[in-house]
């Protein structure tokens, strides 16, 4: 599947909007005259681009760039600061205490970004903070905070707890907190540590946690963002560049690679690099982008590919599609890709359709694939009727 997909990728008034925040010198003006041109800001206006002006105001700001909109991107930005430093000191209690009771700290995505790598807490506006601790440590950090007030939804199911990978919770004052106890969805259960004993010190408003070397973040900022999202999931791009731009945090290449291959996301992140580096010229090493265009790359890879870039009410009517996409997930959370035994993917499947035992689980699949038969051969008599 090309990268190309536009599910996937930035839409071109996207794209402009992108360049204006990440590229250099008159390549970012140009860029901020004709999205501006093209669209209105008042009303035109995409959740995904929104959350993009933050970093659009810093650019341009440091280019000293002079435009009517300068004063609606400072005050969009500066809402932004005061919203991730509330949100910083508002959570830097959950982190203190877990650290008290023993369990370890990492934090994932926006908040490492802002603090280590964009290091402007404007730049990057957050809704929430997303929190890994240690698979065994999990339910100990979910029932401390259920304990301190916050509400988990869904609740924290042994299911979930063995086959997903977070779950979020909600305090009294309306904070948002994304429990995490593996890296991604479906992140190989046996590589876990790799990313504990890679992680670097970070403090967030006085506490003390841990964060993801920069490539191990490079890896998750570029695997979460190629897949489908019903809020255009453009920021990923930004975010990546920021990394790979860091001045004093180079990339190891080696150990991404080893990444992608011990969870079997080549495709993903060799589709993502190479879009980083058509559209934007990002300094990827070409022998990185030529080892993973020489990997193989099975079947089921490809299906899960496929699976990740199509909509949510597409995917309905595709169950082999589906059903190839859970059977790689769970080859993953079974340790190294080992083909799994039929009784545990079953096992599986039946946490995923809410079934209580095989033969529900049977029925439910079989009236699924009746339901997509039955939509597929109306239309088929309405084109033959035509």
């Amino acid at each position: 599947m090309s990268v190309g997909s536009p599910s996937l990728v930035a839409t071109p008034p996207q794209e402009l909007l992108l360049r204006a925040a990440v590229m250099d010198g008159p390549a970012a003006v140009a860029a901020w005259q004709a999205w501006s041109r093209t669209v209105n800001i008042e009303t035109d206006l995409d959740h995904g681009s929104f959350r993009l002006l933050s970093l659009v105001y810093v650019n341009l700001q440091r280019l000293r760039v002079d435009d009517p909109l300068m004063g609606r991107l400072k005050g969009i930005y500066r809402q932004a600061w005061s919203r991730n430093q509330t949100l910083f000191h508002d959570l830097a209690p959950v982190v203190e205490r877990l650290r008290a009771a023993g369990i370890r700290t990492l934090l994932l995505k926006g908040a490492p970004l802002s603090l280590l790598h964009y290091r402007n807490n404007g730049a990057r506006p957050m809704s929430d903070l997303d929190l890994l601790v240690p698979h065994g440590q999990a339910r100990a950090a979910h029932d401390l905070l259920v304990a301190a007030g916050w509400t988990a939804t869904p609740v924290l199911t042994e299911g979930l707890l063995r086959y997903d990978h977070s779950v979020p919770l909600t305090n009294a004052a309306g904070r948002e907190l994304d429990l995490h106890w593996r890296l991604f969805h479906g992140c190989c259960a046996a590589a876990e540590d790799e990313f504990w004993e890679g992680a670097v010190p970070v403090t967030m408003a006085g506490a003390t946690t841990l964060a993801p070397n920069v490539t191990d973040l490079l890896f998750h900022t570029v695997i979460h963002g190629m897949a489908w999202n019903p809020e255009p999931p453009i920021r990923w791009v930004a975010d990546a560049l920021a990394l790979l731009r860091t001045p004093d945090a180079a990339v190891d290449w080696p150990r991404l690679l080893r990444l992608a291959e011990r969870h079997r996301v080549s495709l993903r992140l060799r589709n993502g690099l190479e879009y980083l580096c058509g559209r934007f010229g990002a300094p990827v090493p070409p022998a990185v982008l030529t080892a993973l265009r020489r990997r193989f790359v099975g079947h089921f890879e490809r299906q899960e590919y496929r699976f990740l870039q199509t909509p949510l009410e597409v995917r309905k009517a595709r169950p082999y599609l589906t059903l190839a996409y859970h059977f790689f997930v769970y080859r993953r959370l079974t340790a190294q890709g080992q083909c799994p035994l039929p009784g545990g993917f079953a096992a599986y499947l039946r946490w995923v359709l809410h079934a209580e035992s095989n033969t529900e689980l049977l029925c439910r699949m079989a009236r699924r694939g009746l339901r997509v038969t039955g939509v597929r051969l109306g239309c088929r008599r309405r084109l033959a009727q035509a």
